[in-house]
């Protein structure tokens, strides 16, 4: 009976572990790379980075000549147009200046061919849009840098959860042994006369307590692989190899130096150039407009695409705006932005500065933690030596051995999740640096 009772555990435990064994092991440094490569957000993001060149490629297109091809029908006993339509057929004779020919025209049909040009020759708005768009690209190309931080921080991060889980998970089987071993000598001190049913009972229980432990941590740790291979775009579990690069602890003010050139700052500071330039933009209303256009025409009162009459229009073009009500409240509006976008690069710059010293406190604060989860787990262990020495020697009863137990299995998991937050909270300082990048993928194309 009692090997019935242990089958569930061991069927869900061997499900686990064959689990676990499916899983692709990956280093730190590999994962960060097949993230950069194949995150989902990062491919997406990628192609809002090539959008916005063809933006600036549109916008450069504007200063070439537009070509145009057009056909037009038209049929009409309009005197006006009737009339035109002869003379642009070349088939105007003398009889159409009879004045009932001219007052009543019969119907007449006109294909029109034109194959148009038109080339700016002076245009200040598009030299000016097309700054915007390149500050624009240069925004988005930053920000697609300072994406790469953030999923390089969500790797560690998950990186580290898996390796916890895996940690928590040893640390439930390390539970079980030495609750099995806890069982066993209850059983032999129960089996000699000289200890009590009752712990042995509660050693039992110790024992399945253990067990459900194990198969969470070993669940915790299979959502973890999980979340690991969904940041590479993946849809297989990920396991985290066991070591990862130490990240050093450096003095405050490399961080706050370093913070000064993050992406995200650049990319606002980009769009603060392209608020000032789009009150040129506005500016530019009210001045001259200088161009070229021509056509080339083709008439015929049959067949479209046909030349029947030819003719050709060149034309020069000046164009200036002297006056116009709502330009001035556009230009209102556009140096208003400009205030807004200076805050906002002010604000965000302070932000960050905040950012940066929360995050080195933060990592002060984990490392004085670390510390000392590593000297309760030593004096824990030790506890739980003498403890159990003293039950063997029947001086100490069962609760007190399950109590230092207890305590042990606590502190083992104090330490995994106190290493686990020091870890983060180093790659959270790094990144709010705008560092992770350079840290991890410096000297390789991603």
């Amino acid at each position: 009976m009692k090997v019935l009772r242990g089958l569930p555990f061991l069927v869900l435990a061997s499900l686990f572990t064959f689990a676990s064994a499916s899983g692709e092991m990956l280093t730190l440094e590999q994962a960060v790379r097949i993230a950069l490569s194949d995150n989902p957000g990062l491919k997406s993001y990628r192609w809002t980075v090539e959008a916005e060149k063809e933006n600036l490629n549109a916008a450069k297109g504007n200063l070439y000549p537009k070509f145009t091809i057009e056909e037009r029908y038209q049929r009409t006993d309009n005197p006006t147009y009737g009339f035109m339509a002869k003379l642009n057929q070349e088939r105007f004779t003398q009889a159409d200046f009879a004045i009932d020919s001219l007052n009543n025209p019969d119907d007449i049909s006109d294909f029109q061919t034109s194959i148009g040009f038109e080339q700016p020759l002076f245009v200040p708005g598009l030299y000016k849009g097309i700054g915007i768009a390149k500050n624009e690209l240069g925004a988005q190309e930053a920000m697609f840098l300072m994406k790469k931080e953030e999923v390089i921080l969500k790797v560690i991060q998950s990186f580290h959860k898996v390796q916890t889980a895996a940690e928590y998970a040893a640390a439930a089987g390390e539970g079980i042994d030495d609750a099995r071993e806890h069982r066993r000598l209850a059983s032999l001190r129960y089996d000699a006369g000289t200890g009590l049913y009752s712990d042995v009972l509660r050693a039992e229980a110790a024992h399945k307590k253990a067990e459900a432990l194990l198969v969470k941590a070993q669940g915790d740790r299979e959502v973890a692989r999980r979340s690991l291979g969904l940041l590479l775009g993946r849809t297989e579990p990920v396991d985290a190899a066991d070591s990862i690069p130490h990240l050093i602890l450096h003095a405050v003010e490399t961080y706050l130096g370093a913070a000064r050139q993050r992406e995200d700052l650049k990319a606002l500071r980009l769009r603060y150039e392209s608020s000032q330039e789009a009150v040129a933009l506005e500016k530019s209303a009210f001045l001259p407009e200088i161009g070229l256009g021509g056509s080339y025409l083709m008439n015929d009162h049959n067949d479209p695409f046909s030349p029947e009459g030819e003719s050709y229009l060149l034309m020069g073009f000046l164009k200036w705006n002297f006056f116009d009500a709502s330009a001035y409240h556009k230009i209102k509006k556009a140096k208003a932005k400009v205030h807004e976008s200076s805050e906002n690069v002010v604000a965000l710059e302070q932000e960050i500065q905040f950012r940066v010293y929360e995050a080195y406190t933060r990592v002060k604060e984990k490392e004085q933690t670390l510390d000392l989860a590593r000297a309760i787990l030593e004096e824990a262990g030790e506890a739980l030596r003498l403890v159990r020495a003293r039950y063997e020697n029947a001086l100490a009863p069962m609760i007190d051995l399950l109590d230092t137990q207890v305590m042990l299995n606590t502190a083992r998991a104090q330490l995994v999740e106190a290493e686990n937050e020091y870890g983060n909270a180093m790659a959270v300082l790094y990144y709010q640096s705008g560092m992770l990048s350079e840290t991890f993928i410096q000297n390789q194309e991603f």
